[in-house]
C-alpha cells in the first residue's frame, strides 16, 4: 500500500497543500473547521510525517504562557471561556499556572514557563511589578490583562475607578448614603483597589462624608464578606446599601443579610461587580456592573499571537455596563 503524503491529506481533506504545511509545521493559525478536516484526513489515511530521511518529525508545540491568581474566581473563569475558543482555532496550547497572589510563586512560575519555552506570555492581574516581570523575561513578548497599566508592556482592562463610580452612583441615585464597600485587601489587586478609588469619588462628588467604617476587606469571596458584613450587624452599625467588588464577595454580604432577617433590597440594596452567570440566577438577582469578559480572553489570544508575530498591537475601549436587577431599590424611608 502506498504511504500516504501531505499531498494526499491536502486532496482528502480539500484544503491547499500550503494550509496543510501550516498545520504541520504549526507556523500561523488555521480555521477550526480546516483543522478538524486535516485531522480527519490524517486519521483516515494513517499520515505519519516524515523528513527527507524518513524519520518521524517531531515539530516543536508553540506554547504561551497564561498566569492567573486563582481558579477560583467568575471574573477568571468568565475570562477563560473567551481564551478557549481562539487558542483552539490556532497553533497554539496555552500553559496555565496559578501564583495564588504570591509574588515570590509568581517569579518562579514564571521562570518554569520560560523553561518550558514559552513564547509569549500573558498575566492575568498580576502581583509583580511590570518592571519586575521584565527583569525575569528579558524580551519575551507579554500582556497584562486588568490590574493598572505601569506602561511597558501592552494591557487589556476597563476602567475600575469609572465602574466604581458607576455602582455607586446608582446607589446614591436611590437615596442611599450609609454605602458599605466590601473591597479585596489581596496584595495586588490593583482592580479592587481603583474600584474603591470610584466609591469614595462618588461619594465626594454627592457630598458625603466616607466613613472608614463602611469600608471592609470582603477579599472578593463569599465567606469573607459574610464575615465582613456579620461584624457590621454585631456592631449596630448603619447602612442601607452594599458596593462589593466583585459578585461573589456580593452574594456573600446577600446571603449573610437574609440570615440576619434583612430584607434585600427592601432594608438593604446590594450591587456586585463583573455579572457572572450567578448574577442572574441567584434571589434577589444581583444588580452589577458588566465587564465583557469573554471579549477580553478572546483579544488576549488574539493580540498575543499578533504580537509573536512581531505585530503592532492596539485594543480597542471596553465599556462598562450598569445591569439593574432586583438586588437594589430606593431608599426605605425612615420612621
Amino acid at each position: 500500500m502506498k504511504t500516504p503524503t501531505a499531498k494526499d491529506i491536502a486532496e482528502a481533506a480539500n484544503i491547499s497543500m500550503s494550509t496543510v504545511s501550516r498545520y504541520l509545521n504549526r507556523t500561523t493559525p488555521i480555521a477550526e473547521q480546516k483543522i478538524t478536516a486535516i485531522e480527519r484526513a490524517i486519521s483516515e489515511l494513517g499520515f505519519i510525517p516524515l523528513n527527507a530521511k524518513q524519520k518521524v518529525v517531531k515539530t516543536k508545540e508553540k506554547l504561551i504562557g497564561l498566569m492567573i491568581p486563582t481558579f477560583d474566581s467568575s471574573f477568571i473563569s468568565s475570562t477563560l471561556d473567551g481564551m478557549d475558543p481562539a487558542i483552539q482555532n490556532s497553533a497554539y496550547r496555552l500553559v496555565i499556572e496559578t501564583s495564588h497572589w504570591d509574588k515570590a510563586r509568581e517569579a518562579n512560575v514564571i521562570q518554569r514557563m520560560l523553561k518550558q519555552g514559552v513564547e509569549g506570555l500573558i498575566v492575568l492581574v498580576n502581583s509583580l511589578s511590570e518592571a519586575e516581570i521584565k527583569v525575569i523575561v528579558g524580551e519575551l513578548p507579554v500582556l497584562v490583562v486588568a490590574g493598572v497599566s505601569e506602561g511597558i508592556y501592552p494591557h487589556i482592562s476597563i476602567d475600575n475607578i469609572a465602574g466604581g463610580r458607576l455602582a455607586t452612583d446608582h446607589l446614591i441615585g436611590l437615596g442611599h448614603r450609609n454605602i458599605v464597600h466590601l473591597y479585596s485587601g489581596e496584595l495586588g489587586n490593583k482592580d479592587s483597589l481603583q474600584r474603591s478609588i470610584g466609591y469614595r469619588e462618588s461619594l465626594e462628588s454627592a457630598g458625603i462624608d466616607h466613613d472608614a467604617k463602611l469600608s471592609l476587606d470582603g477579599g472578593y469571596r463569599a465567606s469573607r464578606a459574610s464575615r465582613a458584613v456579620q461584624s457590621l450587624i454585631d456592631q449596630d452599625i448603619e447602612f442601607t446599601a452594599v458596593f462589593a467588588a466583585n459578585d461573589l464577595s456580593a452574594l456573600g454580604a446577600i446571603k449573610t443579610l437574609l440570615q440576619n432577617g434583612i430584607k434585600v433590597p427592601e432594608q438593604v440594596s446590594v450591587v456586585g461587580f463583573d455579572d457572572s452567570p450567578a448574577a442572574s440566577v441567584f434571589l434577589p438577582k444581583l444588580t452589577t456592573i458588566k465587564q465583557p469578559l469573554p471579549e477580553m480572553g478572546k483579544m488576549a489570544i488574539q493580540q498575543m499571537m499578533a504580537m509573536i508575530a512581531g505585530k503592532t498591537v492596539s485594543f480597542p475601549a471596553l465599556e462598562l455596563e450598569l445591569i439593574v436587577r432586583g438586588s437594589t431599590d430606593k431608599v426605605a424611608l425612615s420612621g
